[in-house]
Order: structure tokens, then C-alpha cells, then sequence
């Protein structure tokens, strides 16, 4: 093999490993996701959860992030024109005549009112909760506040 062939060689395998590992620091080096929410309980009835912080996500982003993060915790749902509709939690699907209700300790925030408990409530930890009046996409996490996901019937 001739001289400058090698060194065409040495240079593209030298390029490919500075690549990777200008990934690899990229990657490495990147700011650890902050999580903005906390189970606090966890059955196959009942999910209640805090938010750590004011974060631009919803419900439905912290619910997908705690299932990624948190093994006990999986929910599924159907994406639909209205949003997220949560069908199963922990294993346990919504029956016939049954479906999990959204209850959360935001009244209002930044003007927009987030649950009315003329619609219903739940209690948790000493608070009550009322019924959200939007679903998970719609309900802002804001700092201190509960989110409870509650296997009801109609």
C-alpha cells in the first residue's frame, strides 16, 4: 500500500473517533433532566403526585417522565384531538362503567381556573383535591401543588 493511502485512511479513522468522542463529552457533559414531580402514592386505585417545581410540562409529560424514571409506577393512554386519555394504571385498565378521574389541589393559576370541586373531590394527606377541568395535556405542574389520578365510576 502506498504511503499516501495510509495516510487517508489515518485520517478518516482519526476524524470517526474524534466524532464519537465529541459525542461521547456532548452526551456526558449535558445537564442531568430535572424531574418536576414526585409519586406520593402509588396503587392500582389511586396515584397521587407533587410537583417539585414550576415547570413548562403538564401532567401528562410528568406521568411519562415518572414512568421512565420509576419502575412501580406505568400508566398507558390513547392520544386523541382533546389530549391524552389515560385508560390503565399500574396494570389496572378502566373497566366498563369506570374511568380514572384527574383531581388536583390547582385552583387557578396565571388566570386560568384548573378544577371546580362543584365536579367532584378527593382527599389526600389531610388536602382535598377537586376535579380537574382539564385533562393531563391541559393541567400545568406548578410547584407544591397535588395531581391525583383516582379509579372512579359513573
Amino acid at each position: 500500500m502506498k504511503r499516501g493511502n495510509n495516510m487517508k485512511i489515518f485520517k478518516r479513522i482519526s476524524a470517526a473517533l474524534l466524532a464519537v468522542c465529541a459525542a461521547m463529552l456532548l452526551f456526558a457533559c449535558s445537564p442531568a433532566r430535572e424531574a418536576f414531580a414526585t409519586l406520593k402514592e402509588s396503587t392500582q386505585e389511586r396515584v397521587v403526585l407533587v410537583a417539585d417545581r414550576t415547570s413548562e410540562g403538564s401532567l401528562a409529560d410528568a406521568l411519562r417522565s415518572l414512568a421512565e424514571e420509576d419502575s412501580s409506577f406505568s400508566f398507558e393512554g390513547t392520544e386523541s384531538e382533546y389530549g391524552l386519555f389515560i385508560t390503565s394504571v399500574n396494570g389496572r385498565t378502566a373497566g366498563e362503567g369506570e374511568f380514572w378521574a384527574i383531581y388536583t389541589t390547582l385552583k387557578e393559576y396565571e388566570g386560568v381556573t384548573y378544577s371546580d370541586a362543584a365536579w367532584g373531590t378527593a382527599e389526600y394527606g389531610g388536602k382535598t383535591l377537586a376535579s380537574a377541568s382539564f385533562g393531563a395535556d391541559g393541567l400545568p405542574m406548578v410547584e407544591g401543588e397535588l395531581y391525583a389520578l383516582v379509579l372512579s365510576s359513573y
